[in-house]
């Protein structure tokens, strides 16, 4: 069976979590692959304004239409919202997580749907009590 149809994760994700890597690897190597490194401003799916792997603001201000940024400044913003993403990861899950589960609650509660809608979801509330399964 096909790894990636099976977990959602392509084999170089399953090799960094096999080899324990690190969090921030992981997160790295997995936003790589979903969000790709947009070094010119485009529109995600909900029609905002975004850069790199999915920034909507660099250096404080706001994506613009026709920005464009290098590799290397992309590579210190992704940098940057990725030890974000951990940190809120580190700072409001309470229970203990292995790097594999920072990685993929950072993925998801602050980089993708944005703590504002993690804050009241289901899944916050179930992992901070302990309830791992129902979490999920």
């Amino acid at each position: 069976m096909n790894t990636k149809i099976k977990y959602g994760l392509s084999a170089a994700v399953l090799a960094l979590i096999a080899a324990g890597a690190s969090a921030p690897e992981i997160l790295d190597q997995f936003l790589d692959e979903k969000e790709g490194n947009h070094t010119t401003a485009y529109r995600d799916g909900a029609g905002i304004w975004t850069i790199c792997r999915g920034a909507t603001r660099v250096d404080g201000k706001p994506v613009i239409p026709g920005m464009k940024l290098s590799k290397g400044k992309c590579d210190r913003v992704n940098a940057i919202e990725r030890d974000k993403a951990l940190a809120w990861v580190e700072k409001n899950i309470k229970v203990p997580l292995t790097e594999p589960q920072k990685a993929g609650i950072a993925s998801f509660c602050p980089y993708n749907i944005g703590p504002g809608k993690c804050f009241p979801s289901t899944f916050y509330k179930r992992i901070n009590a302990g309830d791992r399964r129902g979490a999920c």
